[in-house]
């Protein structure tokens, strides 16, 4: 399948953006929380956005210019573990084009072979996760022309380690599931006691291998739930925040404070065409299909 190419134009704020889209390989589609994704932007625009925390691991490979998280620069190519806060990301709003993966947690586990709870909160050189096999992907990605051949070198890659990785333990892959079926509103402890262990084994056993505990991540998915919706439905905050699962708006309110460092009217208000949120000075990116879980 051929990469698909969106081009957005945004005026003043966001000029000459590409995004190139590809479906994956059939067999790494379970191991991936979106599809493919290529990003190229010709002329300055935003040089920072707000990132908010949600279950996905992100793989980045930049092909021209740099970026930093949380003003601290970043090799060319690295791997964000999962985190439980938002994150300032920024380029110095010149050329940049990257290749961006974004893996499931229990992808990342299997294709990187160690617990994710080593990586939380951190962002690590691919050369220093796979030592020169790492240090080869990225110099080939960058020698790359074609997007299309772009990714079938990363598939290539994730299809030989997925090989030789670990499985998920079931208890683990199941609750993980069950979390993203119930948009995060299943109870931890009720799930514990379906797949017969304690809830305190289970926190142990799902952070291990996920990166952070079932609680964080079911907090996680309702948000991305809510932020999918938004668009959709904009003037029913109360509403949307009792069918995500929340207490109340009160809750909803404090999880974009925490979140996404924003309040929902604030994120309704700064709304963009094509996705994005326009912060205090930060666009906020996240790209509602992509967000759903």
């Amino acid at each position: 399948m051929k990469a698909r190419v969106v081009r957005t134009d945004l005026g003043d704020s966001l000029r000459s953006s590409v995004r190139v889209i590809r479906a994956a390989d059939p067999r790494l589609r379970p191991l991936l929380f979106r599809p493919l994704y290529g990003f190229e932007q010709r002329e300055a625009g935003f040089t920072s956005w707000l990132e908010p925390p949600r279950p996905a691991v992100t793989l980045i490979v930049d092909l021209e210019g740099a970026i930093s998280v949380d003003g601290k620069p970043l090799p060319d190519a690295w791997l964000g573990g999962l985190g439980d806060r938002y994150a300032v990301v920024g380029f110095g709003g010149g050329p940049y084009a990257s290749l961006d993966i974004e893996l499931t947690p229990l992808g990342a586990h299997r294709i990187l072979g160690m617990p994710l709870s080593e990586l939380q909160g951190r962002c690590v050189a691919l050369e220093d996760l796979f030592g020169d096999e790492g240090r080869r992907l990225t110099e080939r990605l960058r020698e790359t022309a074609c997007w299309d051949a772009r990714f079938d070198v990363l598939e290539r890659f994730l299809l030989a380690r997925a090989a030789i990785g670990p499985a998920p333990t079931p208890a683990v892959q199941w609750v993980m599931r069950r979390l993203r079926e119930t948009g995060g509103q299943a109870r931890i402890q009720t799930l514990a006691a379906e797949v017969g262990c304690s809830r305190r084994y289970l926190t142990a056993r799902f952070t291990a291998e996920v990166g952070l505990a079932p609680k964080t991540i079911a907090r996680q998915i309702r948000f991305a739930s809510v932020c999918a919706c938004v668009r959709e439905r904009p003037a029913a905050w109360a509403q949307l925040a009792v069918e995500a699962g929340y207490y109340d708006q009160a809750h909803l309110n404090r999880d974009f404070r925490e979140l996404a460092g924003t309040t929902p009217t604030d994120f309704l208000a700064r709304l963009l065409p094509g996705g994005g949120v326009v912060g205090d000075g930060l666009p906020f990116v996240q790209d509602a299909a992509c967000a759903a879980v």
